[in-house]
């Protein structure tokens, strides 16, 4: 969820703005691409826009809830876009600074759900603040305006909240995406990056030796290959997986302490450099690159290929696990 807030003053007595404020429809009206405002009661309304950018134009159907009139202080509303995975609320609220002078603030929230939720989320972030700003000013000049104050309208505030709609709706809604079965491409980048904030779970949970905290990021038929031809080198199960990370507690007790360098996401394949920082129980350090190729599949981590330097795992890891398994029958651990 985002919130964004933004206050100012009218020009204008509190009675005043109140008579502009409580229909629903002169706030409807303020929306560029503004095509209709149906009130269906004294505290529900369906707004309809149009918005597009380039060749891409849609209607919107925005559901409008007020959850409470207690003007002309505060107004209470919450919205939902129909047929999209975005809803809000907020707050509308004035006082009186004298005869002629009104403070109102307006605050504004916004949550997305579902795999759009990220997409929607990191392009409103900067840009809501702007809305509430724009929306804010929009409301003062048509209430200086009907008041006489105001010489003519601003259309700044109105271009650049229509702007803002279009980028938005450029961002989330490509003009080239298909009308097949397959996903946008917003979709997809959105499912990416689920996928990377998995990926990078797992691999802290691997970092600090934590099984249980990776488990949540795995497929139940999970595996991993670790790539060449060092003794570390082969396939391994999900439970194989879940018990070498528990068991670096035992051969790195101060973990793996992996530092990322690169991060690459696209649809069900992750991809991340990083270099361990360690000690092993022996007081050796062992600092080894990887890279690690991730498939997933649900959300979840399916297969791993993984490449890191066989020559310093086998000199430096592989005695330690001799020891291990010398004691208590194991499986190889991975390096």
């Amino acid at each position: 969820m985002i919130e964004a807030e933004h206050s100012l003053i009218i020009e204008a007595p509190i009675a005043g703005v109140w008579d502009y404020v409580q229909d629903i429809r002169k706030w409807a009206q303020l929306f560029p691409g503004y095509q209709d405002c149906t009130v269906d009661n004294d505290d529900d309304s369906r707004w309809t826009l149009k918005v597009g950018a380039g060749g891409l134009v849609r209607t919107v159907k925005v559901q409008v809830h007020v959850d409470r009139w207690s003007g002309p202080e505060q107004v209470d509303f919450s919205f939902k876009l129909a047929n999209e995975p975005v809803e809000g609320g907020g707050v509308y609220t004035a006082r009186a600074l004298g005869p002629r002078q009104t403070e109102i603030t307006l605050k504004v929230r916004v949550s997305g759900s579902g795999p759009m939720a990220p997409m929607w989320e990191a392009v409103s972030r900067p840009l809501l603040p702007q809305l509430a700003k724009l929306f804010a000013g929009q409301l003062k000049t048509e209430i200086e305006q009907i008041a006489g104050i105001a010489p003519a309208t601003d259309t700044k505030p109105a271009t650049a909240l229509w702007r803002w709609l279009q980028r938005l709706w450029k961002t989330l809604f490509s003009a080239g995406a298909s009308t097949d079965s397959s996903p946008s491409r917003p979709a997809e980048i959105a499912m990416s990056e689920q996928n990377k904030q998995v990926v990078l779970k797992f691999i802290h949970a691997m970092g600090s030796s934590d099984g249980a905290g990776a488990i949540p990021c795995l497929d139940p038929e999970a595996s991993t290959l670790a790539k060449g031809f060092g003794k570390f080198a082969g396939v391994r199960s999900y439970a194989t997986m879940v018990g070498t990370i528990d068991a670096f507690k035992v051969l790195l007790p101060t973990g793996l302490r992996p530092e990322i360098k690169t991060v690459t996401a696209e649809g069900d394949r992750v991809v991340v450099e990083f270099e361990g920082n360690a000690v092993t129980s022996e007081g050796k350090p062992y600092c080894n690159h990887y890279c690690m190729v991730f498939t997933m599949r649900g959300g979840r981590i399916f297969q791993v290929n993984e490449y890191f330097c066989n020559i310093l795992a086998d000199e430096t890891l592989w005695p330690l696990v001799e020891k291990m398994q010398a004691q208590i029958p194991a499986s190889p651990a991975t390096p």
